[in-house]
């Protein structure tokens, strides 16, 4: 029996920030009933009144749901098999605290994972949404970062021995060194058959202003069981059909959706291979160059950040000392504002040196966690998937 997956990106955060989000949420609630897939993979689905409109829907529509607490990073999945078990995950690397209008550091992003009975037994199946652009002017560091993120994906994928399905929103298209390196590390299949399918593009109605290439960035990975042979057998867009909104067709969100079906076999039937096989050693050098930029820009942003704090104690010193030692002829309420300016001073050189210390700490620190998990498959028998 096929399985029918279907990943889609929903736009569903605060209607302050985005365009009709409950219209929108609305729309993709009436067409669950109908939707002829299995298992739904669901991002952005970021507010209250998102989660209850969808998990509503779903659930009058034949589906479980599996979502997690506020911290979920804006994961749902909707299935029509038996959810055994779900679970999530964040991600150790977080975006800068201090870049707020990103939304990368509050998201909380991060991958759920969950155990599904399917009718060839378990299936593993991940629901994720990787980092978008973290930094603008560094598309190397952008990449470093959702290497990282992927790493943290394998590892967790390290010693699954059943079939695993992985999908979602993973911000980098097929000619990214990303897709490369985790289509390496985990042998798994791609269902795309051989075509585009752009979920970014300029036909959707929120995108009709983009200026880049129309490309995909949402994937349906499958790393089948050992013994078991894959067979992809259909793909396509999922929800690129318009919505009437406000008297004009517009879009779901600003992602098209990307559906696939597949099949497992047992051998001899004639098919993908599983996954378990000798890695490409160059994959290796490729995730470690990136994980080295990564590193060393947060060890750059330490020093940056305690140039800066220092810079501001230094101001809130100086502050204090022109309220200590007033010249003759300066008034009351001069006094009084260099002590507000040497509170004002101090309060930055606070934030500056716990950004210092504790966010790149823990920047450090993830990307010392992906170096464990890259070691960890480097040495296994014959590095094999």
């Amino acid at each position: 029996m096929p399985y029918r997956f279907g990943t889609f990106n929903v736009w569903g955060i605060p209607e302050t920030f985005g365009d009709d989000v409950s219209s929108r949420m609305r729309g993709l609630a009436s067409r669950l009933p109908d939707l002829d897939l299995d298992i739904l993979l669901i991002q952005e689905a970021w507010t209250d009144e998102v989660r209850d409109t969808l998990h509503e829907a779903a659930r009058v529509s034949g589906f479980e749901v599996a979502e997690g607490a506020s911290s979920n990073g804006g994961l749902m999945v909707l299935s029509r098999l038996p959810i055994l078990e779900s679970r999530f995950e964040g991600f150790w690397f977080r975006g800068d605290p201090e870049r707020l209008a990103q939304g990368e550091f509050l998201g909380g992003k991060g991958f759920q994972t969950l155990r599904i009975a399917g009718a060839d037994g378990v299936l593993s199946v991940f629901n994720t949404h990787l980092h978008a652009r973290y930094r603008r002017s560094r598309p190397q560091l952008n990449s470093a970062v959702r290497t990282a993120q992927l790493l943290q994906i394998v590892g967790a994928m390290h010693d699954l021995d059943e079939t695993v399905v992985v999908g979602g929103d993973f911000n980098f298209a097929r000619e990214d060194v990303e897709y490369r390196i985790f289509n390496g590390l985990t042998r798994a299949t791609e269902l795309a058959d051989g075509r585009g399918y752009p979920t970014l593009a300029k036909s959707n109605f929120y995108k009709r202003g983009r200026t880049g290439a129309d490309k995909r960035i949402d994937y349906l990975f499958v790393r089948p069981a050992w013994g078991k042979n894959l067979k992809p057998i259909a793909a396509g867009l999922l929800f690129a059909e318009p919505e009437k909104i406000r008297r004009r067709n517009r879009s779901l969100s600003d992602h098209y959706g990307f559906r696939a079906a597949f099949d497992l076999e047992s051998p001899p039937s004639p098919g993908i291979q599983s996954g378990f096989s000798e890695l490409d050693p160059q994959i290796f050098d490729l995730a470690r160059v990136l994980l080295d930029v990564g590193r060393e820009e947060a060890d750059r942003r330490e020093r940056a950040h305690f140039r800066s704090a220092g810079g501001w104690a230094i101001g809130a010193v100086l502050a204090a000392g022109l309220r200590r030692h007033p010249a003759l002829d300066r008034r009351r309420f001069l006094r009084s504002s260099a002590g507000v300016l040497a509170l004002l001073a101090l309060t930055p050189a606070i934030g500056y040196g716990t950004l210092a210390r504790f966010d790149s700490d823990s920047k450090r620190s993830a990307f010392d966690d992906a170096y464990g998990i890259l070691a960890q498959l480097e040495a296994r028998p014959n590095g094999s998937a």
